[in-house]
Formats: C-alpha cells, sequence, structure tokens
C-alpha cells in the first residue's frame, strides 16, 4: 500500500470518526467556464530552498538561495508545459550545515558547481524570455484576446517577499522588476476555504491530492504547488494577484513559510 494511499485512508477514517472537518467544495462541473474567467493563462510556479540551521544553532544566518526552481503551467492545458531548476552557490555560508543537506536533500556537492545568485537571475530571465516568445505570454492582468497573461505563484510571501527581497539588498544584485507581483496560493486557500492548511502538503490533502515527490525539493514544491492551482481553479477559485511591492499595495511583512 502506498503512502498516498495509506494517508487518504486515514483521513477517510477520521472524517467517519468527526475527527476532522469536512470542507464544503464549489460545484466543479463548469470547468471550463471557471478557467475561461480567470484573469491569466499562464501561471510561473516558483520555488526556492535556502540555507538552514537548527533553531538552537549559534550558526545560523540570513538564508541564502541554494535552489531556484519554476515550473510553467497552462491553465487552458492543464499541464506543466516547462521546468527551470538551478542550483545555487551560497557565499555568506559557503557550506551546509548538515541539518540543511537533510532538510533540503542539496549535497555540498550541487552547491558547489551551482552559479551565484545574480547569474541564477540571468540565466533564468533567458529561460522566461523564451517562454514568452514560444507562448505569446506578458505579464499582466489586463484581458486581450491576442495575449496569453502570466504571473508569478508561490506558497506563502516568503519566497519573493523575503528570501529574494532581502538577499538581492544585501549582496547589491538587480532585481527583476517581474519579481514584484505574485500570487501567494496560501493566502487565497486561506480565503476561499476560510481555513488555515497544514503546509502545501496538508492543503492537497485536504482537497483530495497527495503531494508527489520529495518534500523541501523545490522543483517538486513548485510542482505540487501547481497541481494544488489546477485544483484551487477547478473548484472556481479566482487566482488574483495577492503581493504587489511595486507600488506598494499591499504591506511588506514577511510570512513564515511552512
Amino acid at each position: 500500500m502506498s503512502n498516498c494511499t495509506l494517508e487518504l485512508s486515514t483521513l477517510q477514517l477520521a472524517k467517519v470518526l468527526n475527527l476532522v472537518e469536512t470542507i464544503k467544495l464549489d460545484d466543479p462541473t463548469n470547468t471550463f467556464e471557471k478557467i475561461r474567467n480567470q484573469l491569466f493563462n499562464y501561471l510561473f510556479v516558483l520555488d526556492f530552498e535556502s540555507t538552514c540551521w537548527e533553531p538552537n544553532d549559534k550558526n545560523r544566518a540570513a538564508p541564502e538561495i541554494i535552489e531556484f526552481s519554476v515550473v510553467l503551467y497552462s491553465i487552458s492545458k492543464n499541464e506543466i508545459i516547462s521546468e527551470f531548476q538551478q542550483y545555487v552557490m551560497p557565499i555568506e555560508r559557503p557550506h551546509l550545515s548538515i541539518f540543511c543537506q537533510e532538510f533540503t536533500g542539496i549535497t555540498q556537492e550541487k552547491v558547489d558547481n551551482g552559479v551565484p545568485l545574480g547569474t541564477c537571475l540571468m540565466v533564468l530571465g533567458k529561460w522566461i524570455n523564451d517562454m514568452k516568445s514560444l507562448h505569446g505570454i506578458v505579464f499582466t492582468e489586463e484581458k486581450d484576446s491576442k495575449r496569453k497573461n502570466a504571473t508569478f505563484v508561490t506558497w506563502s510571501d516568503w519566497d519573493l517577499n523575503v528570501c529574494l527581497q532581502k538577499e538581492c539588498q544585501r549582496k547589491r544584485i538587480f532585481k527583476p522588476e517581474i519579481f514584484n507581483r505574485w500570487i501567494d496560493l496560501r493566502a487565497l486557500y486561506k480565503e476561499h476555504y476560510q481555513r488555515k492548511p497544514k503546509g502545501l502538503k496538508g492543503a492537497l490533502s485536504e482537497l483530495g491530492l497527495c503531494f508527489e515527490g520529495r518534500e523541501h525539493c523545490g522543483l517538486h514544491d513548485a510542482r505540487n504547488t501547481a497541481n494544488l492551482a489546477a485544483k484551487m481553479i477547478k473548484e472556481g477559485v479566482l487566482l488574483k494577484i495577492t503581493k504587489d511591492l511595486s507600488d506598494k499595495k499591499t504591506p511588506q511583512t514577511g510570512i513564515k513559510k511552512e
């Protein structure tokens, strides 16, 4: 029996015993209409992994990105059509803690063979431009039948509002403006379902989905976040920008990643 089957069976048993609350989902029959009403055609779903230490470690420091992963999800096709993954070399604390390696599955060799963050952003920029050219993508919310709208999606604001923002400031690295606006899927989840999920895996489980792959692998987390976004769209959630640093529309407060 797989872990996924075991988890679902346990959840079903808990519901029978009234140990958990059941979420009432929207009618999924009109999927086409829900897709047509979405503001975006494509989602660049992003996830970072960073240097980390045990809570009581005296050598703890500000996090540095060590894996930068993005998947491009097509809402109309309901599939991931391209992926980007880059390991990043930390320079402030170049040696990963044992805790970090075990938590993320990222080895010292991978980051030693990675690239500096500035180089990573350049490589990523080329990949994004290739995707824009290939699929006719623009970063906007304005509806236009001739254009395909896209935005970034994260699970919590930690990746873009805290980690990338502060690291670029510390290292005096230019941060492209496209990283100033995004959808925090966790915020929309809490707004729509009126409950706080126990992390990404918990949110997936609550909607009847299984986490696929390894938790705290950036690429796998991004894939699963895309799967969650797809399910939420089918449940009638309108994906909209929740954070905008470009004009200070929303407060710049960090939210701990779960």
